[in-house]
């Protein structure tokens, strides 16, 4: 067919990208393509005639030998993959992590083994560091559900002890009418409570809220402190729920595109006037919100509601991150756009997270002990896009952390459409 079929051979063994062996019954290497001598870092002059034991690591010639022999016995044909790996040594005394393929022919009588080589070195690195990958993740998910059980362990002790302190007042009071309806609603409330908590969340919370304000209304002419000390706890834990569960609910509004904003014109003061007055149902030990009341009115028009997720989002996050006996300070100032700064004395932001800050779920190091989602600064970034707004931080780890908030005062392009839609 060709005039050397040598040549043609040779050219064809040297296109292939798999290293190409063959050896006689002896284990003496007779062919081998350049692709093979890449592989082990020989020229074919060093390797022809030579034992393929060469290219064996010492440790592992005697295993080599036999499962040669093995195969004289009883050759079969292999296909590279399903776990056909083995160790091989290079020039240089480095061992190689290769995949071999067999097979065998007769030629004048003579029998041939046939190996295809490759080196998976590089992708046996890979899946390694893929399964060091996958055992941090699983180990970081058993921590997160120790974690998590753990706090609803405290809840549960929190709730437990307060039911007790409860059931202990309305067995001093169960003579009187008044204490016996009590008792009837709190059961109510109870059973209610546990038939809805595995369907909802924001309906139980709510039930919780209200019944812990009952308690310490209730509470008002004993004068127990602890069981005041408790109901407040209970207060706090469902607002720092809530806040979650209202970013989960804000991220979903945000991400949609048809999200429609309810634009109407308000007072801003008193809205803030009702956050601050909020907030004051989370603040820790010591903590004091410094802020003057809006004395001259800011009407603004934009979607209120939003708004105020936007304001009490960050106004939280300065309270969570914030330690005991500090102060957080606000300040409202109006000209052309509303201009609203928040700032604390809290942990701050480390400099090389606050690029990342605006990422969903993203949670500074500093910050991975404290209970949140990563969640609120991204709805707050998206809410601000939508209203023409911006946010921007100064933050210094250690050493607290500046927010300003900024919004137009009229949202002209909603109230453009929504005057539109009035007059039609």
């Amino acid at each position: 067919m060709h005039k050397n079929d040598e040549v043609f051979y040779k050219i064809c063994f040297d296109s292939l990208l798999e290293g190409l062996c063959i050896t006689n019954e002896e284990g003496r290497i007779v062919i081998i393509n350049s692709a093979f001598e890449e592989i082990f870092g020989y020229d074919e002059a060093e390797l022809l005639g030579k034992k393929i034991t060469l290219l064996i690591p010492e440790s592992h010639r005697s295993i080599h030998i036999k499962h040669f022999q093995n195969y004289l016995r009883s050759p079969k044909k292999y296909k590279k993959g399903k776990g056909r790996e083995f160790l091989g040594l290079h020039k240089n005394g480095r061992i190689l992590d290769l995949e071999i393929g067999l097979n065998y022919f007769e030629y004048e009588g003579v029998f041939f083994a046939k190996a295809l080589v490759s080196e998976i070195g590089t992708r046996k690195q890979k899946e390694l560091l893929i399964k060091e990958k996958n055992r941090n993740l699983e180990f970081e998910v058993q921590e997160r559900t120790s974690q998590l059980i753990r706090v609803v362990s405290k809840l549960e002790s929190s709730n437990l002890k307060l039911k007790e302190k409860i059931k202990e007042k309305i067995i001093a009071e169960n003579r009187a009418k008044v204490a016996f309806e009590r008792e009837k609603e709190l059961n109510v409330m109870q059973k209610k409570f546990i038939s809805m908590v595995s369907h909802e969340f924001k309906t139980p919370l709510s039930g919780i809220m209200t019944s812990a304000s009952l308690i310490e209304k209730h509470n008002e002419n004993q004068g127990n402190k602890r069981i005041s000390n408790h109901a407040g706890t209970v207060k706090r834990l469902v607002i720092q729920m809530n806040s979650i569960l209202d970013d989960f609910i804000s991220l979903e509004k945000t991400e949609s595109e048809n999200y429609p904003l309810r634009s109407s014109k308000f007072k801003f003061c008193d809205l803030i006037n009702k956050i601050v007055t909020e907030a004051h149902a989370i603040l820790k030990e010591g903590q004091i919100i410094k802020f003057s009341t809006c004395e001259s009115p800011i009407e603004v028009w934009q979607d209120k509601k939003v708004v105020e997720i936007i304001v009490k989002n960050v106004l939280y996050n300065a309270i969570k991150y914030s330690p005991i006996h500090s102060v957080i300070k606000i300040k409202v100032h109006r000209n052309d756009l509303l201009k609203i700064s928040i700032e604390d004395s809290g942990i701050g932001i480390p400099k090389e997270a606050q690029q990342h800050i605006f990422d969903r779920f993203f949670r500074a190091n500093n910050a991975l002990t404290i209970q949140g989602t990563g969640i609120g600064l991204n709805t707050v970034k998206r809410y601000l896009e939508k209203l023409d707004g911006s946010i921007a931080i100064q933050s210094e780890e250690n050493h607290g952390t500046k927010v300003i908030l900024k919004l137009p005062i009229e949202y002209k392009k909603l109230k453009k459409q929504i005057l539109k839609y009035n007059e039609g």
